[in-house]
């Protein structure tokens, strides 16, 4: 049976398992989580636009699809990650295979600043849509 994508639930569960790395200095998965925290976030505004599901990396997503999700639903217009600085500066900073990356490959200034996008990504997304109405309550 397949597994239902939930985008805002996956944020969520990123976004707070990456602080928790990142407070024990778990640096390398700390930025890890938090990069799929900002893809999950982004994905969820793509399907508030009713687009088709993407079974792609937030890296390898073009920006224009990004805006695209935006003009085509005025309600993701209201969660503008094509122009989000964080989720543009995550779109090259972080990568999928830093799971196969040897161990301290990530310094922990770097991990930090991921985390603390993701995080920041995570408000300006599910958690405004929540308040929009979008979401029942802000997932865990």
């Amino acid at each position: 049976m397949p597994i239902p994508d939930d985008y805002a639930s996956a944020a969520a569960r990123h976004v707070n398992d990456a602080r928790l790395l990142c407070e024990a200095d778990r640096w390398d998965n700390a930025g890890y989580l938090a990069g799929y925290a900002i893809e999950c976030s982004v994905k969820a505004v793509i399907d508030r636009a009713d687009l088709p599901p993407l079974h792609t990396h937030l890296n390898e997503i073009p920006r224009e699809l990004l805006a695209l999700a935006a003009d085509l639903n005025l309600a993701a217009r209201r969660y503008p990650v094509d122009v989000d600085p964080d989720v543009a500066a995550v779109r090259t900073a972080w990568a999928t295979k830093l799971r196969y990356a040897q161990t301290g490959a990530l310094a922990a200034t770097d991990a930090r600043s991921l985390v603390d996008s993701a995080e920041r990504v995570f408000g300006r997304t599910i958690v405004a849509m929540v308040l929009d109405g979008f979401f029942e309550r802000v997932p865990r």
